[in-house]
């Protein structure tokens, strides 16, 4: 928490004939003076840096005797530690915006057509619940599957056309309907999903995204690109090591972080990605261990379980 007051440099009260006092005479360390003020409350979408180092710029001594008021704090460039936040987001919204939504980021930044159709497989994970977002704002038609029950809250993160999974004849009936699908993301992952979503732009010879980093095209004709997103740190690792598959440097998956986080905080005000429906946990470390029960049993969907640790 910080603390309540904090020291600045700031200018001194100079009494009813400041303005023309300030105009005749030159620069002074009279003038200045470190005094204890409030420490500010940041607003929102705001942060409170506690400041380590600063430096020193022209327009500072020209604030003291000619641009500044009467007590302004004097300053401007600085680099310190974020002490306190804005509470226009919370904490727990705040941090589901990691590995689901950049997931979806690197699975959709590819060339697209508006007016296009994508296949996004289970549209109720968080990885697709943004996907789904990320897809309409490109312009695209969303077609996704589902059970029955998350089916309107699938639909309320933009999907255009929705298909029960676990219906036998869903993989022929969306290739009827829309036969001129070629590109699909895969937001379950493993190998029943897999299979389904290579079937499904069969005809078209598609492409299918994948967050299963072992996964391969059961089609000939389709076009399997998998992807992991650890990717986009900037270096080079190696799953399950010394076995695993080698993951090069990957600049590109970088740059496109940088990118996607430079304009989330005005898609986030915008509410044009937005986070899946959260589902509290509780606080404490303990409560962690529960929770990767429930993913491990398959018991989450539709919701991002979040915890407080303190």
């Amino acid at each position: 928490m910080a603390p309540p007051t904090m020291r600045a440099f700031a200018t001194n009260e100079r009494g009813i004939s400041g303005f023309i006092w300030k105009v005749a005479t030159t620069f002074s360390v009279v003038h200045v003076s470190i005094r204890q003020f409030p420490t500010p409350t940041p607003s929102a979408n705001e942060v409170l840096v506690k400041v380590k180092a600063v430096a020193q710029n022209p327009t500072d001594y020209k604030h003291i005797d000619l641009l500044g008021r009467p007590n302004s704090i004097l300053g401007c460039d600085y680099a310190g530690t974020v002490e306190a936040v804005a509470e226009s987001i919370p904490l727990t919204t705040a941090a589901v915006y990691s590995v689901s939504a950049v997931s979806a980021m690197q699975a959709l930044n590819l060339p697209v057509t508006a007016g296009k159709e994508i296949f996004i497989h289970g549209g109720s994970t968080s990885a697709s619940l943004f996907a789904i977002q990320i897809a309409k704002m490109a312009g695209l038609r969303v077609i996704t599957t589902c059970s029955p029950h998350p089916n309107g809250l699938v639909k309320s993160y933009g999907a255009d056309q929705i298909y029960n999974y676990r219906d036998k004849s869903s993989v022929q009936k969306i290739k009827t309907t829309h036969p001129d699908l070629a590109m699909t993301f895969d937001g379950f992952g493993g190998e029943r999903s897999n299979e389904f979503c290579c079937n499904v732009v069969a005809s078209q010879n598609g492409k299918v995204v994948s967050l299963d980093p072992m996964a391969k095209s059961t089609v000939k004709g389709v076009t399997l690109e998998t992807m992991i997103m650890y990717t986009v740190f900037g270096r080079a690792f190696q799953l399950v090591p010394p076995i695993g598959p080698k993951l090069p440097v990957k600049a590109e998956d970088r740059a496109g972080l940088a990118r996607f986080y430079s304009i989330l905080p005005q898609l986030v005000e915008e509410q044009k990605l937005k986070p899946p429906p959260i589902k509290l946990m509780g606080t404490g470390f303990d409560k962690i261990e529960e929770g990767l029960g429930f993913l491990n049993s398959g018991k989450v969907s539709g919701q991002k379980l979040v915890f407080e640790l303190y």
